[in-house]
């Protein structure tokens, strides 16, 4: 007999919505091996009919916009404003990826031609570009419902790139995952494209992770989720016959630096602009501050005066699910016992999934007897620390890997070694302002160092699309013989890089 199981508003803990029908290890390895089966329909499009395929999935999807906003506002709690925005934001990611390709910007075509002058040996006719890799598996994150769940941007990416795509829907909102996949299987139909290049699998049995990751027809794996998670991919990837790439990224403690001159000038508006960054979305973001570091000085003791004041009075939504919940306030529950740290709490919610913000103040010479302060915890907190602005770069220095990290700084202070620092731990570093917007853009990148990333790769911006291609040579081949967009007429009217120069001509 099936299992099945149901959502829950995180707002009551009541169940929402029908009985969802878990799948069993036969159903999961059928949709793999029926994507892997017609995976050439989608690779062999060419850049005209991949872009009218993206474009169609963005406008199926806009045309459910207010139902996926009421439906996730249901299973998550989020105010419907961030939802209805999620909803675009997943839109306009599909859609920058189709203008993409129908440049061929995913294609890459570069054109040695055949020099017999070429030194220190004669050159042959080589011409590079990039295929598809194959099925991608695809795990969708908890806290974004959409932009990083069934259609977000390790989805998007992966079909842009020519990858059929089978997702592990999140059981916090397998409603909202449902009608996305819908919304996705109706375009890709009415592209006259076969349904099986996309699925998604419902559960909640941790199994479903392992059968995802040893299938032998996944090519790669694209994950946004915890550390815990995210290694236990790379493990079971590693351990298969052929191993897969794993693009993770889990989680980060995205530190903000304030150094004296800028809280000299201004140490109230940053400390509720630093407070409103670490509890925006009940702090469930993975580029959440969750380390401030101020100096141990007048300045510094005026920003925790102003934390405290804030703080107070700040009460935030419910958490996704019990479990976030239960971890969250076990963990700082912990924290709040252990001596040397000062306690900072805001107001309690008590309706279904709610906690209490909770920010912790500690000396950076006591950090050493508090191991759980520099590990990443899930909901509304915070860690400040304390620390001598001349210790700031040590500071930085013992940190690992993150997503991003920010300064705060006088225009005209010396802090090149720092910012320099923190250029070896994150993807992004920022000037002034604080980590909890990503803007989608070509420019983008969030991934960062191991752990905050398993690879340095971005999930988000246009060049998440080359996770999933490998580059291919062409050596001496018939010109009828190659790609199209290989080809001496390049019928694609694409850019190539020929001889070392970019051109949309024939040859």
């Amino acid at each position: 007999m099936s299992k099945t199981f149901t959502a829950q508003n995180p707002a009551s803990g009541q169940s929402f919505g029908p009985e969802i029908t878990e799948w069993d290890q036969t159903q999961t390895n059928n949709a793999i091996k029926a994507a892997d089966a017609v995976k050439s329909k989608l690779a062999q499009t060419d850049p005209t009919k991949r872009a009218a395929l993206l474009n169609a999935i963005a406008d199926s999807i806009e045309a459910q916009k207010d139902k996926l906003a009421e439906t996730a506002h249901q299973e998550t709690a989020l105010p419907m404003p961030r939802l209805t925005g999620e909803v675009m934001r997943t839109v306009i990611q599909i859609r920058s990826f189709a203008a993409l390709v129908k440049k061929g910007g995913h294609l890459l075509p570069v054109i040695d031609l055949a020099d017999a002058n070429f030194q220190p040996v004669a050159r042959p006719d080589l011409r590079k570009t990039q295929q598809p890799l194959g099925v991608v598996a695809v795990f969708a994150a908890s806290n974004f419902p959409l932009a990083f769940s069934v259609a977000g941007g390790d989805t998007a990416s992966a079909l842009a790139a020519g990858c059929p795509v089978v997702v592990k829907a999140h059981p916090s909102h397998p409603n909202t995952s449902q009608l996305v996949y819908e919304a996705v299987v109706s375009a890709i139909v009415a592209q006259g494209l076969p349904k099986e290049l996309f699925a998604i699998v419902q559960g909640a049995n941790p199994e479903i992770t392992h059968w995802l990751a040893k299938a032998p027809e996944v090519t790669a794996i694209g994950f946004t989720g915890s550390g815990l998670v995210g290694k236990l991919l790379i493990k079971l990837a590693a351990e298969r016959e052929v191993p897969i790439p794993v693009y993770a990224e889990m989680g980060s403690l995205n530190p903000v630096f304030f150094t004296p001159t800028a809280l000299a000038e201004k140490a109230d508006d940053l400390a509720k602009a630093a407070m409103d960054s670490a509890l925006l979305g009940s702090g469930q973001f993975c580029t959440k501050p969750g380390i401030i570091i101020v100096p141990a000085d007048s300045n510094g003791d005026k920003f925790i005066t102003q934390v405290k004041e804030y703080v107070a009075a700040q009460k935030v939504g419910p958490l996704l699910n019990k479990g976030i919940a239960t971890r969250f306030t076990d963990s700082t529950g912990k924290l709040a016992k252990s001596a040397g740290l000062t306690v900072i709490s805001g107001t309690n919610n008590s309706d279904g999934f709610g906690v209490t913000p909770t920010i912790f103040v500690v000396d950076w010479a006591d950090v050493k007897n508090h191991h759980d302060l520099l590990e990443e915890h899930f909901g509304p907190t915070s860690v400040i620390i304390r620390a001598p602005f001349d210790q700031f770069l040590t500071v930085a220095k013992a940190m690992e890997g993150q997503l991003t990290a920010a300064l705060h700084a006088g225009a005209t202070e010396n802090v090149s070694e720092l910012v320099n620092q923190l250029t070896q731990l994150a993807g992004r570093v920022i000037w002034n302002g604080f980590p909890t917007a990503v803007s989608v853009t070509a420019a983008q990148n969030h991934g960062g160092q191991w752990p905050a990333s398993s690879t340095h790769t971005t999930s988000v911006g246009l060049d998440a699309i080359y996770r999933f291609v490998r580059p291919v040579v062409y050596q001496n081949f018939p010109d009828n013989q190659l790609p199209a967009q290989l080809q001496n007429a390049n019928t694609y009217g694409i850019e190539r890089v020929i001889n070392g120069e970019r051109s949309t001509k024939s040859i």
